[in-house]
């Protein structure tokens, strides 16, 4: 117990030695970022995400009704 201790006041004494040179160092520093980029890429534009989902559905709507106009037992009701 007192090795665990000690090891976390030397950490803390260690920390609080370097915290002050750390924030020391950050004062001068200036990040500017600029880009020219306004738009989005064609694939992450909502209006094209909407129209690849409205034309798989209607590729799947069709398959589905191939799929059923294929089968030999009619739907169909007759009345007489």
């Amino acid at each position: 117990m007192r090795v665990v201790r000690r090891l976390k006041m030397l950490l803390a004494g260690i920390l609080a030695g370097v915290a002050p040179v750390a924030l020391a160092a950050q004062d001068g520093v200036q990040v500017g970022i600029t880009t020219s980029d306004s738009g989005t890429i064609w694939y992450t534009d909502p209006i094209w995400i909407w129209a690849g989902a409205g034309v798989l559905l209607l590729i799947i709507v069709l398959a589905v009704m191939a799929a059923r106009k294929k089968s030999t037992k009619s739907t169909t009701t007759v009345i007489r």
